[in-house]
């Protein structure tokens, strides 16, 4: 028989993965005898980690009422540090938000000026919260660049100048008197990606995330993978030209370099210094622009469709390697539509063994602009009760 103190570990990881069990569902799940598995269900109940709202007495005679997490057993803090912006969430214990706050990017040419925006978010969570700050139990942070996950130390985020060789999760347990972690925010968003399909998702799933950067996260069986050193799952530091353009990383050809936004930039300025004809400027360039221009825009459309097919090459590497069941595409760059996903599929299906793109399902992100902070704050929830 299993020690209850493991079967207490396999029962909390059950509900981290699905969010709601029923008792029989946890049975089945555990392979452990009712009584077992009951005896446990109903210490998490006393300790008011775990709540069971629609049971009044051992035996109901109806189907079996759901258990899920005590909303507030604790909160959390998540704050998703863009390079455009700042957000942060409260959520309460089953990850629901229940105060959020976000502020433009503003001068970030140091460390001290990026942590003064950081502050400022969680003034404003504070003030939200007022005396009901006190049921905060930690801070998820989804960072920007490379993270050294256990030490907590942000290592380096090339769009965000001063933002390197910083311990962050130290500095946040500081200053605010609570438990802190940081993860990479594609690591964050990938997390959520494979959250939201819940039970319907039985494999493993990539993602890739194209905005100002690009990057990527894969996940297996709820377990984010990012590396032995903290830096796998870099898609948008693959190479695909050798050749190609100098990348903020100090390597050349990048897929950041080519089909992330310096990289259009790029592409956009070789077409106006050539004479041609187009809507695009980069006096106020903005990437959603770009994808508006190429919807009736003919050098948008070109240059579109060289970053499309840029994105599939990418992804054929991270098929090969990973042969994962869905890839979920997130970021403005979405907003090609068709045109991106038909490049992606069909460069996948030329490059990659058809086995292994056969049943393979490529999908849109349908994430909502808080859920990388939510995400951070589930993230640090989940630490805390493991």
């Amino acid at each position: 028989m299993a020690k209850k103190s493991d079967l207490r570990s396999e029962i909390l990881d059950l509900m981290l993965r699905c969010g709601t069990m029923t008792r029989p569902e946890l049975v089945v799940a555990t392979g452990t005898r009712a009584a077992t598995v009951f005896e446990v269900v109903d210490s998490l109940k006393r300790e008011g980690i775990l709540c069971e709202p629609e049971r009044s007495g051992k035996r109901t005679g109806r189907k079996a009422p759901a258990l899920r997490f005590n909303p507030d057993h604790f909160w959390v803090v998540g704050i998703d540090f863009q390079v455009r912006r700042t957000i942060g969430v409260i959520t309460d214990m089953t990850g629901e938000v229940l105060f959020s706050t976000e502020l433009p990017a503003l001068e970030r040419g140091s460390l001290s000026a990026c942590r003064n925006e950081i502050r400022e978010i969680l003034r404003k969570l504070r003030a939200f919260a007022g005396d009901r700050w006190k049921n905060v139990r930690g801070i998820g942070f989804a960072d920007p660049g490379l993270v050294d996950i256990g030490g907590g130390v942000s290592i380096r985020a090339v769009n965000v100048p001063g933002w390197e060789n910083t311990q962050t999760g130290k500095w946040l347990e500081t200053e605010n008197g609570v438990t802190a972690s940081l993860w990479p925010e594609c690591m964050v968003k990938t997390y959520m990606e494979y959250r939201v399909r819940g039970r319907e998702i039985s494999g493993s799933l990539f993602h890739v995330r194209m905005d100002d950067g690009i990057g990527g996260g894969f996940i297996k069986d709820g377990n984010c993978f990012i590396g032995d050193t903290n830096q796998g799952m870099e898609i948008g530091h693959i190479v695909i030209a050798p050749d190609g353009p100098l990348c903020q990383c100090g390597n050349r050809g990048c897929l950041e370099a080519i089909a992330g936004e310096s990289g259009i930039r790029r592409k956009i300025r070789e077409a106006l210094n050539s004479g041609v004809d187009t809507k695009l400027n980069l006096d106020d360039f903005t990437l959603a622009h770009f994808v508006e221009c190429s919807k009736n825009d003919k050098a948008a459309r070109i240059i579109a469709s060289e970053v499309s097919d840029s994105i599939g090459r990418a992804l054929a590497v991270a098929v090969a390697l990973l042969n994962p069941s869905v890839i979920v595409l997130s970021g403005e760059l979405t907003g090609l539509g068709e045109l991106l996903m038909n490049a992606v599929q069909r460069t996948l299906h030329l490059s990659c063994f058809a086995g292994a793109v056969k049943d393979l399902k490529i999908e849109f992100s349908t994430l909502s602009a808080n859920d990388t902070a939510r995400g951070a704050a589930i993230l640090m929830r989940n630490k805390l009760i493991q």
